[in-house]
This record gives C-alpha cells, sequence and structure tokens, in this order.
C-alpha cells in the first residue's frame, strides 16, 4: 500500500515531530523555486492576456494615481509640489506592495484549494508564489520613482543599497503575515473582509500620502505603527535621505518574533489546513 501525501495524514504525531516535518516543508518549498518562479509570472501573464498593453497598465495607473493625488494634495496641504510629489509617489509604490502582498495572502490557500486536495506540494510554496508575483507587480512599478527622480532631479542622491535593504525587511515582515493570514484565513472565512477593512484603515492612518508630525506624544503612539517602519527604511533612503537604524531594528525583531509564532501556527495545523480548503 503506498504511503499517503503528508498533508492528508491525519495519524498524531508528538508536537517535536511536527516542527521537524513543517522544518522540511519550508525547506523543501525552496528548493522547489523553479516552481513559483513559474506559478509567479504565469499569474501576471494570466492577468493581462489579450491585453494590448499587458502589465505597462500597471505603470500606467500608477503614473495617473501618483500624478492627480500628488497635485491635488500638495494644494491642499500648502506643500511645494517638487517636495510633495517625490513623497508620495515613493509612500504610494511601497504601500501597493505591502497592501496587496498581505490581501493576496489571506486568500493564498483557499484560491489553491483544487491544487492542495490533489497533490503533497509543501504550503510555504503557495506564500512564496504570491511574493514573487507581487516582486514583479513592484518591478513594474520602480519606472514610475525613477521618472520622478530624474524630473525633480535627485535621481544620484537615491540610497540604492539601503533601499534595496530596506525592502528585504518589508518582504521578511509581510511573508510571515501573509502566512499567517493564509492559514488562519482559510479556517475562518469572513477574516478576509475583516482584513481588507484593516487595510484601508490602516491607508489613513500611516503617513502615506502625508507626513508624520515631530509631537513627542503623536510620535510615540505612531512607533506602534509596522507601516510606519516599512516606510522609514525604504522611502528615506529613495528619497536621498539617511536610513533609519531605528526603523530597521524594529522591524529585525518583528521579523524574528513574527516568523517564530507563524512556524509554530504553522506547525501546530499543517495537517489541518487541507480539510480548512
Amino acid at each position: 500500500m503506498s504511503e499517503l501525501p503528508r498533508h492528508y495524514a491525519a495519524a498524531r504525531s508528538s508536537f517535536g515531530d511536527e516542527l521537524k516535518a513543517a522544518g522540511h516543508d519550508v525547506a523543501t518549498s525552496f528548493r522547489m523555486s523553479q516552481l513559483w518562479f513559474t506559478l509567479g509570472n504565469n499569474d501576471i501573464v494570466s492577468r493581462y492576456r489579450g491585453s494590448v498593453l499587458g502589465p505597462l497598465w500597471i505603470t500606467l495607473t500608477t503614473i495617473a494615481f501618483i500624478v492627480g493625488i500628488g497635485v491635488l494634495y500638495a494644494g491642499i496641504m500648502k506643500t511645494p509640489v517638487d517636495q510633495y510629489l517625490p513623497f508620495i509617489a515613493t509612500g504610494i509604490v511601497i504601500w501597493n506592495f505591502i497592501n496587496q502582498i498581505i490581501l493576496d495572502g489571506a486568500d493564498a490557500f483557499l484560491a489553491a484549494s483544487h491544487v492542495l486536495r490533489q497533490t503533497s506540494i509543501p504550503l510555504p510554496l503557495f506564500i512564496w508564489r504570491l511574493t514573487w508575483r507581487n516582486i514583479l507587480i513592484l518591478a513594474h512599478q520602480l519606472p514610475v520613482l525613477i521618472i520622478v527622480a530624474i524630473w525633480f532631479h535627485y535621481l544620484f542622491k537615491i540610497d540604492f543599497p539601503g533601499a534595496l535593504f530596506g525592502f528585504l525587511l518589508i518582504v521578511i515582515n509581510t511573508t510571515w503575515f501573509c502566512f499567517c493570514a493564509a492559514i488562519i484565513c482559510a479556517r475562518f472565512r469572513d477574516l478576509q473582509q475583516v482584513l481588507a477593512s484593516s487595510m484601508q484603515l490602516l491607508f489613513f492612518i500611516s503617513p502615506v500620502i502625508w507626513t508624520a508630525k515631530n509631537d513627542k506624544g503623536y510620535s510615540d503612539i505612531m512607533k506602534i505603527n509596522p507601516i510606519l517602519h516599512m516606510l522609514n527604511v525604504t522611502r528615506n533612503p529613495m528619497l536621498g535621505k539617511h536610513f533609519d537604524i531605528n526603523s530597521a531594528f524594529i522591524l529585525l525583531i518583528l521579523a524574528l518574533s513574527g516568523w517564530t509564532l507563524t512556524f509554530v501556527l504553522f506547525a501546530s495545523v499543517r495537517r489541518r489546513i487541507v480539510h480548512y480548503v
């Protein structure tokens, strides 16, 4: 009799064994990078199949939104356009990545339910798939930032290594949150709508399109907002400002604690996820 795929096996085992199996799933999913690279690429191709401009629509819609909002809000906030437009352009592009990857993460296992029921592909693979897909989407928005930097003459002031390190911190933190959200939302479907509403609220209470005040009490409140720190470690170097070491340290601590909790959660329920979907 052939051995059952590990995701369908229902026999009880010690938590230590489950941790080892979860670690094996994560390691195996990384070794299958060619598969999730291909799946992520195919997601983009499928989304724009039949379109004349294809993924170029991502770039054009980003330009239209940034120019429209940038010019309007610069007038409302009485801020010079040459200062505000680079600020909002960087903020919007970073926010789009964070927002989309989190919302996609909530649906990661549910969208792949037909695959999970028929194969024993490691579950983390679907998290890496959506991460790669959103990196590709971000790559189509980066030309907007380069155009803005050239137009306002600060291209050579950009700290590219700092921005790249900041982006890596964002990816590490958003992936563990996606993983956690994918597990929880597979069990409790209504949480997808709660998460979507929460992200809308988070957009307005985070300094994406407005600048944070220097008031001490206000700053203390903002420090608990992870989006603020994600913006700091990428937007500052992209605008030629100093890299925010404090925000980077906070994101490193958040990544360590978040991945630890997510890994424990995954080890606890990995055998049941296929039944949730």
